[in-house]
């Protein structure tokens, strides 16, 4: 195995996160195409493995194993490594026992992590199929990164350690699924440009989240309402019905806190008041001639009848009648 490692030049930092598994369950990597892949067998269980290093701090690869005999996997990484990864159901077992910090993402197949040097040990059951999808980081990937852009990538090594919000866990979702044993000319590239991709998202998800939590540590108590307000307008502008969930997402604060605030402010619900604007902001195009398909469209109603029934609650008339007064 060392020889098809050593034809690859993949760092043994890199190596050292996938080789001991290979070496329990006999599997030789072989050049294949941007990566190498493998299958083999041993008196533990039998199985496949992918891999293609994207430069020698990040490594994609997978791997499928059936276990024939219960057995202790061990894994041996010679660095500090960041990871995410789609993982089997058999595999969730055993990730809080092999895992330092291991955190469910979405479905709870999804996992992100921060992983120390040394060894470790899970125990994996007979008639299992441990399966697992990774992309995996050395701390120089992001000391790289922030050498050519200054503050951007700080502290992104350590963030894998944390939860990320359902936007970001989406983002390193689609990336994952994306990332299989492909063999195609230039996947190598598709493929460093799509983890690329995916580190560039969370960046600058953690850079809004960084600014508006400076901006929440200055901002006076009075002025949140006015901020859900700004934003109300700004969702109906993008055609969104302004749901007060997204909206406390938008402003770094809790539900209940924006809903008690808002009240506090302006002495009625955030939710009646963001009824209220859209309905309002129909008024105003309906006034102004457009059609009602137009107007439910534009303002974000999934259908025709869906807004006529709205705008009829609210104001007692349909909207056709509204733009013949």
């Amino acid at each position: 195995m060392a020889d098809s490692n050593s034809h690859l030049c993949i760092p043994h930092a890199l190596r050292s996160l996938y080789e001991p598994q290979l070496n329990q369950f006999g599997i030789t990597p072989h050049p294949n195409g941007d990566g190498w892949s493998g299958t083999g067998e041993s008196q533990w269980g039998h199985g496949s493995a992918w891999g293609a290093p994207l430069g020698d701090s990040c490594i994609v690869f997978s791997h499928e194993i059936c276990i024939e005999r219960e057995m202790a996997l061990t894994e041996s990484p010679q660095s500090a490594y960041a990871c995410v990864c789609l993982v089997s159901e058999d595999t969730q077992a055993t990730m809080p026992k092999m895992i330092a910090r291991p955190r469910a993402l979405l479905d709870g197949s999804l996992y992100s992590f921060v992983q120390p040097a040394g060894q470790f040990t899970g125990r994996l059951k007979k008639g299992g199929v441990y399966a697992s999808r990774c992309i995996c980081f050395l701390p120089d990937y992001f000391e790289e990164l922030d050498a050519q852009w200054p503050g951007t990538f700080t502290g992104m090594f350590e963030r894998f350690a944390d939860p990320w919000d359902e936007e970001e866990s989406r983002a390193i979702m689609t990336t994952l699924l994306g990332t299989g044993p492909q063999h195609a000319p230039g996947f190598g590239l598709l493929l460093r440009a799509r983890v690329e991709q995916m580190i560039a998202t969370l960046a600058a998800a953690e850079s809004r989240k960084r600014t508006a939590r400076q901006h929440l540590a200055t901002r006076k108590a009075d002025g949140l309402a006015l901020e859900a307000q700004m934003a109300i307008e700004r969702m109906i502008d993008e055609g969104r019905a302004p749901a007060v969930g997204e909206i406390a997402q938008r402003l770094f604060v809790s539900r209940s806190h924006l809903c008690a605030q808002f009240d506090k402010e302006t002495g009625q619900s955030i939710g009646h008041y963001a009824k209220a604007r859209r309905i309002e902001r129909a008024k105003t195009l309906l006034a102004n001639g457009e059609s009602v398909g137009i107007v439910a469209a534009r303002l974000g109603w999934p259908r025709c009848s869906a807004f006529s029934q709205a705008f009829k609650q609210a104001t007692g008339v349909s909207p056709s009648e509204w733009r013949n007064l």
